[in-house]
């Protein structure tokens, strides 16, 4: 009997792969899913169920790598006997003997990022390759121009090769398929990862809004992906600037470090610890959240652009839901403030 068995009644499709990717179980969920019996597809490979370039075999590739819980949204199921296409959101995790098991669940929103066969590992791979040509010719120009730059032009070309290897980096990442829920840890230190988002966000709106920095500069060094990390706040610090400018007469936008104690950490088991976190708030006096919105401005696909928030949001929580973090929203008219909590290190 195998541990699927007792799950049969659950409320989601449960699939279980052995360490050759044959079909070891499925419940009753996972049949109608995939057009078969369990017992019709016992031991038989995926890829005699899905069609071979299916981007849930890059899923497998990646969780399998990593050795942990990998999460996706809006995946696209085809196969040779499946009625129609499915799009679910998919959890697999790796288990002791070198299989996994697929956890799928219809998604809330059936929007895909394309619909050719090829799925979103195809699409990773287009993204890579019509990204990253101009991207080079944008860090040559800039290469170039820094020959000849006067020193006040410096900072605003060191801002754009900084961007641009960032990209690159990012769109390498996604073309390889991997997620924002996998990240790839490194000491850093948070004041200077704030700087080189503010000084991108300031370059951007040329002038037309000033961010306060309002750092504690005691707070250790953070253990986070920088990439994924740098696009969360600088998504966050966007809709803030975007809503200050487009609303008020004079933006005001301050961002604050701070040290935490006390903060609820989430073990893999369920339970929870108390350490130490930091803390980064985003503060505008932008217009505010709606009431009707802030409950689903997380959402994948959301958008809430008419009151200046909601652009990549459901991203930002991806990535700080990575880092065991969390994400606390307080807003009225006039004032929000997006506050991070990023656990550190146990000492």
């Amino acid at each position: 009997m195998t541990s699927l068995d007792l799950v049969g009644l659950a409320p989601f499709a449960l699939l279980g792969l052995d360490d050759r990717r044959r079909i070891s179980a499925a419940n009753p969920e996972a049949q109608a899913f995939l057009g078969h019996s369990e017992r019709a597809m016992y031991r038989k490979p995926l890829s005699e169920i899905l069609f071979h370039d299916s981007p849930v075999f890059g899923l497998i590739d990646k969780a399998l790598e990593l050795r942990g819980d990998v999460t996706a949204h809006a995946i696209p199921i085809n196969g040779p006997s499946l009625g129609r296409q499915r799009v679910l959101d998919l959890r697999l995790r790796p288990v002791e003997d070198g299989g996994l098991i697929i956890g799928m669940i219809e998604a809330a929103q059936t929007q895909v990022v394309n619909n050719n066969p090829a799925g979103v590992a195809a699409f990773g791979r287009i993204l890579g390759h019509e990204v990253k040509n101009p991207l080079a010719g944008i860090s040559g120009a800039a290469q170039l121009l820094s020959r000849t730059a006067r020193d006040d032009q410096t900072a605003m070309i060191e801002i754009i090769q900084s961007e641009s290897r960032r990209i690159e980096r990012l769109v390498s990442r996604l073309s390889a398929f991997e997620l924002f829920s996998a990240p790839a840890k490194e000491e850093l230190n948070i004041h200077e990862l704030l700087d080189r988002v503010i000084a991108a966000e300031e370059a951007a709106h040329q002038g037309r809004v000033s961010i306060v920095r309002l750092y504690d500069p005691s707070l250790p060094p953070l253990m986070a992906d920088q990439d994924h990390l740098h696009e969360a706040i600088q998504n966050i610090l966007r809709n803030a600037v975007e809503a200050t400018i487009a609303h008020t007469q004079s933006p005001q936008i301050q961002i604050e470090t701070a040290f935490e104690t006390s903060f609820a950490i989430a073990r893999k088991d369920g339970t929870q610890r108390l350490g130490r976190a930091i803390r980064v708030t985003v503060e505008d006096n932008g217009p505010g959240v709606p009431a009707e919105k802030k409950a689903r401005m997380f959402d994948m696909f959301m958008s809430s652009k008419s009151g200046g928030r909601g652009l990549g949001l459901s991203v930002v929580n991806e990535i700080i839901s990575a880092h065991q973090g969390r994400i606390k929203v307080d807003s009225k008219p006039g004032l929000t403030r997006f506050s991070i909590f990023l656990p550190l290190p146990r000492m």
